[in-house]
């Protein structure tokens, strides 16, 4: 039976006792696994808390027939997260990239190492942080550097940044773009570590513009993607 370390990406209940998790893992990508009795009356060793979005754990799992799901035999806790899962502000960042991820694994779905380390990194780094309201633009401008589409900013003196060639132009483009103070801070977010965040300002307006433009953006070069519907919520708590 095989065992790997993966994050969970999605869970939904399956049944009355059963749950359907699907976990990104290091050694295959993303995987579909039916856990079965963790809802029902009779005492399991599976816990709903192992399944929270983004969870990082390790997973002994059995290989099924294509058409079939496969079993988790055992899980447990690689890292146990202090503040993804108890802090509003961070659980609800947590939820909405975990929707992200969902969306992005079925089209990019395979084994990437750089992938898998960069999300081991950047959830790490949240967790010990006290605060930070930047954090998922950076993380998901950082991820398109693992998928495919990192933002090309060819000049200095470009005004413009083409979501739908993912280039900075001299000319406004025809289709979608950013332009003026939230393509300055879009450069900024580009050029920076994860570390430096805190010492950025941008005001909740801007930061949601930002977002939404990301999340065309996301629209525009992955085929399979789809808004996530915790993006209201999101925005509700980050006013």
């Amino acid at each position: 039976m095989p065992n790997s370390r993966g994050f969970v990406v999605k869970s939904i209940k399956n049944g009355e006792t059963s749950m359907i998790v699907s976990c990104y893992l290091e050694d295959i990508g993303l995987k579909s696994f039916i856990v079965k009795g963790i809802y029902g009356a009779k005492k399991t060793k599976f816990s709903k808390a192992h399944f929270f979005p983004l969870n990082f754990v390790s997973i002994n799992y059995s290989i099924s027939k294509p058409d079939r799901l496969s079993y988790i035999k055992e899980v447990k806790p690689v890292v146990i997260f202090n503040s993804l899962h108890s802090s509003i502000e961070k659980s609800t960042v947590i939820i909405f990239l975990s929707e992200i991820l969902n969306s992005v694994f079925k089209e990019e779905g395979d084994k990437n190492q750089n992938l898998f380390n960069f999300l081991d990194k950047s959830l790490n780094w949240f967790d010990s942080q006290q605060k930070c309201n930047n954090f998922h633009i950076k993380f998901l401008i950082e991820l398109t550097r693992h998928i495919g589409f990192y933002p090309n900013i060819s000049s200095k003196e470009d005004k413009f940044f083409n979501l739908e060639s993912g280039s900075s132009s001299t000319i406004k483009p025809i289709a979608k773009f950013i332009d003026f103070d939230d393509y300055e801070l879009f450069k900024q977010l580009l050029g920076m570590k994860f570390e430096d965040l805190n010492y950025m300002a941008i005001d909740k307006d801007s930061r949601q513009r930002l977002l939404n433009h990301i999340i065309d953006y996301y629209s525009l070069h992955l085929q399979m993607f789809n808004s996530p519907k915790s993006i209201d919520v999101f925005n509700e708590i980050f006013k």
